[in-house]
């Protein structure tokens, strides 16, 4: 089969595409025909060295992945030949104390996709059973591939982690972002009022489409002084952050008293100032979220599959030009989500 490789650290011009031997499922596994695959920014920072997680070269990229089943391991059952899936991104295993009361994505022994199996930079992949979640009929590979990330993180970060309850204000940062434009879809159906902020008019007005209520142009604008002017001072009670940098400060100032950010990454800047004195003060909260339950994806599929939220795909490439797509992810000219398409 054909896959996108790496053996060492880089720049997208360490990607090769090159033919390597067909992957076999073993007991407990199926091999799954990859048919999308998206693209995350997790992807550049493991190709780059700097994700924090361990990578052995070859590797290949991609945690997000929407396919068919094309061969089952020995005592294999409930799965077969045809049924299309959209693995879990996290292989946990079932038996320590986060597994046991519904925090999976806490198992205290995960294994990636990507990491632990082959990746979705390739024609197949092999995986084990009990990360498969079915594609429901109707939905596409490609909206499955932009599914999973995007709006289960959201979902994880908005309700089950910052518990945003209707009526509230929610300020979500780079709403051009796949989770951000699936944060203001699902804030806007659970009847918050949503800001948000982007890089670009452009990107607001396309996040208007989706239930933004008020856009912020971060570049031009002040994003402080427009949440508060948009409050009448109180501030957010919600912010939704995944930047780090700038912007994570500019969310913390945002909030109101008793406001919580969640965050779940920090692409443009890991290490921040924290002026503590207006923190405690006000009473904030910052409360850390990672990744999601495997309940949760199946509820944005559900939601997906009766035509209620809206996975936006903004470009696919073929797998030889998997280097272009990760350099439009990097110069940030994307709204939603690249896919590859094997």
């Amino acid at each position: 089969m054909k896959a996108v490789l790496f053996h060492e650290f880089g720049h997208s011009n360490v990607l090769r595409v090159e033919e390597i031997d067909d992957p076999r499922p073993c007991a407990g596994e199926v091999l799954i025909r990859n048919r999308a695959s998206a693209l995350n920014h997790l992807d550049i920072d493991v190709r780059e060295g700097i994700s924090r997680f361990p990578v052995a070269f070859p590797h290949i990229l991609g945690v997000e992945v929407a396919g068919e089943i094309v061969e089952v391991g020995k005592g294999v059952t409930g799965w077969a030949p045809g049924d299309r899936v959209n693995p879990y991104i996290i292989g946990t295993c079932g038996e320590c104390r986060f597994c046991r009361s519904a925090r999976e994505s806490l198992c205290l022994t995960p294994g990636f996709i990507s990491f632990s199996t082959g990746g979705g930079y390739a024609e197949m992949l092999v995986c084990p059973t009990r990360q498969l979640v079915r594609i429901p009929d109707g939905v596409s590979f490609e909206d499955a591939a932009a599914l999973q990330v995007a709006f289960a993180t959201a979902w994880h970060m908005l309700f089950t982690r910052a518990q945003l309850m209707a009526g509230e204000t929610v300020m979500i940062n780079s709403v051009g972002s796949g989770i951000g434009s699936a944060a203001v879809q699902l804030a806007r159906r659970a009847g918050a009022f949503v800001i948000g902020n982007a890089s670009s008019d452009e990107k607001l007005a396309r996040a208007r489409e989706l239930g933004l209520d008020e856009g912020i142009n971060h570049a031009t604008e002040d994003v402080v002084g427009r949440v508060m002017e948009l409050t009448d001072e109180a501030g957010a009670d919600v912010v939704f952050e995944h930047v780090g940098g700038d912007l994570f400060q500019k969310g913390l100032e945002s909030l109101g008293k008793d406001g919580r950010l969640v965050i779940c990454g920090a692409h443009a800047g890991e290490v921040v100032p924290f002026d503590i004195i207006p923190f405690f003060r006000a009473q904030k909260r910052i409360i850390g979220s990672f990744v999601y339950s495997r309940l949760e994806v199946e509820k944005c599929f559900d939601l997906l599959a009766r035509g209620q939220v809206e996975p936006l795909v903004h470009s696919t490439f073929p797998l030889e030009r998997a280097a272009e797509a990760m350099d439009v992810m990097e110069r940030r000219e994307h709204f939603g989500k690249i896919l590859l398409t094997p």
